[in-house]
């Protein structure tokens, strides 16, 4: 964003970096979480705004409540981010397997942070399902923005 307005990723200086959060960030499954599955609050209302941002900048329609996670806004801004002309464009691990943990949290003690593992093995995240179709989507994506 650039004085509060979104610059469409094909805009971007081919070197640069494209990313929608680092460490300091919650993940983007843990903000649509805390809209859709939490009680109303600031936080919320923060997040519903960020999840706005994200999705306007992905060519999705900003009213989110009509978007389903997995179906409409995941692929949408994965594909987005991919396509943005940066020369590297970073999800975080938790962003690209749709996590809503966090490994850094700024401000609370350093003996609580980075201090948490991804719960599953790798072995265990190609056993599922879910997680192979998720990946195959990524790979796709890769392939068809050329990242591949």
């Amino acid at each position: 964003m650039h004085l509060g307005m979104i610059i469409p990723g094909q805009m971007y200086e081919r070197l640069s970096v494209a990313t929608y959060a680092t460490h300091d960030h919650e993940p983007i499954r843990a903000l649509w979480n805390e809209v859709f599955d939490q009680p109303p609050s600031t936080d919320g209302e923060q997040a519903r705004t960020t999840l706005e941002k994200i999705a306007l900048f992905a060519g999705l329609n900003s009213k989110i409540d009509q978007l389903d996670f997995e179906k409409d806004f995941y692929p949408a801004i994965m594909e987005a981010l991919f396509m943005c002309n940066s020369w590297i464009a970073i999800a975080m691990i938790t962003d690209l397997l749709a996590r809503k943990y966090r490994f850094n949290v700024p401000g609370t003690p350093a003996n609580l942070n980075w201090t948490r593992r991804i719960q599953r093995s790798i072995a265990q995240l190609r056993s599922s399902r879910k997680e192979r179709r998720r990946m195959q989507l990524i790979i796709e994506l890769l392939k068809k923005t050329g990242r591949a």
